[in-house]
């Protein structure tokens, strides 16, 4: 795959990514391998890979005052986490109830 960090979904496509072979996160927390991020609308899709190969993804919603791409309670900016790098990721219920990413750690 190419050596380029953050793609474009037409870049993803042209490179091979198969972004529909992943799910959304549930609730709790999960180790994985960062293995792909793609621009969205005010976001950036992060996609991840545990050890027993599940295709997991999370959403990074921009800041509009700083530009950052985070989860809301996490100080990284993840347009600038390489990809390959191993990650704790904490995933809670919103008050609606759906799965939001919260927090994560960096492992490797």
């Amino acid at each position: 795959m190419d050596t380029k960090n953050t793609f474009t979904p037409m870049q993803a496509k042209e490179a091979g990514f198969k972004r529909n072979d992943y799910s959304p996160a549930a609730e709790g927390v999960f180790t994985a391998m960062l293995v792909m991020k793609i621009y969205g609308d005010f976001c950036l899709r992060c996609y991840f890979q545990t050890e027993d190969g599940k295709k997991l993804k999370l959403t990074a919603w921009q800041d509009r005052k700083s530009g950052r791409y985070g989860p809301r309670g996490c100080g990284i900016d993840w347009g600038k986490v390489p990809l390959f790098t191993k990650w704790s990721n904490h995933v809670a219920l919103s008050r609606t109830g759906r799965p939001s990413w919260v927090d994560a750690e960096q492992l490797s």
